[in-house]
């Protein structure tokens, strides 16, 4: 299935550039440096820690919370968690950060990385849509939105202490700190970025990067944003210079592609891969 995931994304890639994003024939010569199997039916997955492992959030009927490595894809252990889950991250101190969204209500789940079990609940003001960490290692940054509206909320990891509120505009996709945590990049669903000022909610800078953004994740050095654009058939990654808000070079997404990590060396961008059939993390030279 690996093999199959892997040449969908070489013949999407051939067909599909977008907007801003530049050739599709420039895409089309970029292979991944390998393929990792992952759980079929992937909804979400938190970047690799320094000991290699990931969790991932993945299952239909029923969702499960997977721990696996991020080279081989071996499956260390798994526990049920809510239909609810939509993204995970964890934190420096080995904090999981479970983001869950039903349609009336959202929270934020704190669990110990080496058991899994619950630490704390944390009510939020919409439900999840994605959780991502800060430079810091301890905050989390967690999306939320209603039908007509969004906002960020800010959590300290360690405590479970709400930090703060930013309003983001209703169709954000994706969201990710900078490197000194004082602006939020906030990709909407048109394909416009906005940096946000953390305190004080204006917005500070707009650029376009193509139509339909996805997903979106920093650099460690907080140079480079990667910007997953497209629908689930046809996507490729623009690969934005920050100083000058411009697209550097684009890289080739797979079919089903639904989020973006950025590895803690800066070297790795990971393309998380989920359908009913299959899932795999594709793993590209930044």
């Amino acid at each position: 299935m690996a093999a199959v995931a892997l040449m969908s994304a070489l013949v999407l890639a051939a067909c599909g550039g977008t907007g801003a994003a530049g050739s599709s024939s420039a895409t089309a010569r970029i292979l991944p440096e390998r393929v990792v199997p992952a759980p079929k039916n992937l909804i979400a997955a938190a970047e690799p820690q320094p000991n290699g492992i990931m969790w991932a959030i993945a299952g239909r009927a029923s969702i499960g919370l997977f721990e696996f490595g991020s080279a081989s894809g071996h499956v260390g252990g798994s526990v049920p968690v809510s239909k609810a889950a939509r993204s995970v991250t964890e934190s420096a101190a080995g904090v999981l950060g479970l983001a869950l969204g039903t349609r009336r209500s959202g929270t934020l789940q704190l669990l110990n990385g080496r058991t899994a079990k619950v630490i704390r609940t944390i009510a939020l003001p919409a439900p999840a849509r994605q959780v991502v960490l800060g430079s810091d290692g301890t905050t989390f940054y967690v999306l939320t939105a209603w039908p007509a509206s969004a906002s960020v909320t800010i959590v300290n990891s360690q405590n479970g202490k709400r930090l703060g509120n930013v309003p983001v505009p209703a169709n954000t996709a994706s969201i990710a700190p900078d490197i000194q945590q004082t602006t939020l990049y906030v990709l909407q669903r048109n394909g416009l970025v906005d940096a946000i000022s953390i305190s004080s909610g204006q917005i500070t800078a707009r650029f376009r990067v193509g139509n339909i953004g996805r997903s979106i994740a920093l650099s460690p050095d907080g140079s480079t944003l990667y910007v997953l654009k497209g629908t689930r058939q046809v996507s490729n990654v623009a690969v934005v210079d920050v100083r000058t808000e411009s697209v550097r070079r684009v890289l080739p997404a797979p079919s089903d592609c639904r989020e973006l990590l950025v590895s803690a060396s800066g070297s790795q961008l990971y393309e998380v891969v989920g359908t009913s059939g299959y899932g795999n993390i594709q793993v590209f030279a930044a």
